[in-house]
């Protein structure tokens, strides 16, 4: 967040009422106790001497305190941060009815133009609508009639991987994203799936920006949104009118084309949104706006969670060879070395689905996911929690607890083939209670199948350079809303002529698949 001083000159009057309103017996949690008039707002500025993860602050704030809850006041805004699982199911899960609202989120909403985001809206019964209609068709049951969409953009990816590894991030990107396009709007042309997922990654990367907790001033301030885009300091201004753009057209592009095509009598292959459109056609008038929402945020989150996930993955593999050697065992024990992996092997093969947990302990998608918002006063372990407190679940902290999950900060897949492993890291990792991200099966099922077909297939080692040196694939990370991997290069060698075979021809019965 970049400070302005122009910005900082407003009434102290205001900060001092908002820091002063609230009465409370009990004490509120610990936590740094800030300066006057701003509290503990430089918190938030990002300082390059200490790159930490926003998340590992959190952690380290509250092994100051030692407490597993933290309290963080900003111009008299109270943020309550969890980094326990204690915490988290006290509150977020068992206590869900008073801290499953979102707080107001001016820069993203107001000012970036995604207040339509499912994931953004207030606790309400417009928001129960939006998650009904997702749950309906990405539970668990429903994502089996997706695996011919998933198996073909496999066969797509593997053959990319082959041909031109340097662009590794932009192949997954295309792949999850030409999923979610086919699932959510019907989309099979290459043409469209392309333009659609340049136009996503551009809003991806305004929307992890601006929705980050803390990045921006005027989500504490809520007076600096009508401060003019000229004002010295008021780039937040400029810069949103840019991101509003891109999900402007990300919401509106496909609905459109949808409906037109749909108008004209043009078949659209059965889809989400299709689907939805044909149940509720006497009520579109209502359930239109609630069906081109879902659809346009299914497509946004699930493709992304996806992408961070399977980079994590292949980052790991790289580093681990070990590892993939194991996993590669146990794939040609289970399957044989004449077909890929489906999903109907999944259970045979643990250490794949190991793999993928550890990354996902280590790398969280969402490690900090999106803050909660208190309907009410509430009271935990002694300490007041005051209504209209911002609540953060801190599940990077979670998933780093060596009471949890011993030797935190150590790859090792086989924590989760113990009798008796520790928690699965998709009950963290993509948010906590009523507002745990719907598309977490599907983003999972896509992830664990393009990984186990790249090590059934091929060794992942490190990119050369053209002397033949190896190039390090750096472990580093975006601090954002969804972690993502810097980039990186490597090289994905076939493991044999069949192996190579397989990757040129991959799912043959789905090349036709629609």
């Amino acid at each position: 967040m970049e400070l302005s001083p122009i910005l900082l000159v407003f009434p102290a009057l205001w900060i001092l009422y908002r820091a002063f309103s609230t009465h409370a017996k009990l004490p509120l949690p610990p936590g740094p106790k800030g300066l006057p008039f701003i509290g503990s707002l430089l918190q938030f500025v990002r300082d390059k001497k200490n790159p930490k993860p926003q998340w590992a602050k959190y952690l380290d704030m509250g092994k100051t305190y030692d407490s597993d809850i933290v309290h963080i006041n900003v111009l008299g805004d109270h943020t309550i941060v969890l980094n326990t699982v204690k915490a988290t199911d006290e509150l977020l899960e068992k206590r869900s009815a008073i801290y499953s609202d979102r707080p107001p989120m001016y820069m993203v909403n107001d000012l970036c133009g995604w207040d339509w985001d499912p994931a953004h809206l207030r606790y309400s019964d417009h928001w129960r609508l939006h998650r009904k209609l997702l749950h309906q068709y990405f539970q668990p049951r429903a994502i089996n009639s997706y695996y011919p969409f998933q198996r073909k953009e496999v066969s797509v990816l593997l053959k990319k991987l082959l041909q031109s590894p340097e662009n590794l991030h932009s192949h997954v990107r295309h792949h999850s994203g030409s999923i979610i396009l086919r699932v959510s709007y019907g989309i099979t042309s290459q043409e469209e799936k392309d333009y659609y997922v340049v136009l996503a990654n551009r809003a991806i990367q305004g929307l992890i920006q601006a929705v980050n907790h803390g990045s921006f001033l005027v989500d504490f301030f809520p007076l600096l949104k009508y401060v003019p885009s000229w004002v010295p300091g008021a780039e937040f201004k400029r810069k949103a009118k840019v991101w509003a753009q891109y999900a402007t057209e990300l919401r509106e592009g496909p609905w459109q084309k949808l409906q037109a095509a749909t108008a004209a009598g043009t078949r659209v292959p059965s889809c989400f949104a299709t689907e939805n459109m044909e149940k509720f056609d006497s009520q579109l008038e209502e359930m239109g706006e609630v069906i081109k929402n879902c659809a346009g945020i299914a497509y946004l989150a699930g493709s992304d969670t996806t992408v961070a996930l399977v980079l994590s993955t292949i980052l790991m593999l790289i580093h681990h060879p070990e590892v993939q050697a194991r996993a590669q065992a146990e794939l040609d024990s289970v399957i044989g070395t004449t077909r890929l992996p489906d999903f109907s092997d999944r259970e045979n093969v643990p250490y794949i689905e190991a793999i993928l947990n550890e990354t996902l302990r280590m790398y969280p998608v969402t490690p900090l996911a999106l803050p909660h918002h208190s309907l009410e006063d509430d009271v935990y372990e002694g300490y007041f929690i005051p209504k209209g407190s911002t609540v953060v679940g801190n599940a990077g902290a979670i998933l780093h607890d060596p009471e949890v999950y011993h030797d935190p900060y150590k790859f090792n897949p086989d924590r989760f083939l113990v009798r008796n492993p520790p928690p699965n890291p998709a009950l963290y990792a993509f948010g906590f209670g009523r507002r745990i991200c719907p598309g977490r099966y599907l983003a999972l099922d896509s992830a664990w199948l393009v990984i186990a077909c790249i090590l059934a297939t091929s060794t992942i080692k490190k990119a050369v350079d053209d002397n033949g040196n190896e190039i390090e694939a750096v472990i580093d990370y975006h601090d954002g809303l969804v972690w993502h991997p810097q980039p990186f290069k490597c090289r994905f060698v076939p493991r044999s002529s069949e192996a190579l075979m397989l990757m040129q021809t991959g799912f043959e019965n789905e090349a036709d698949v629609e």
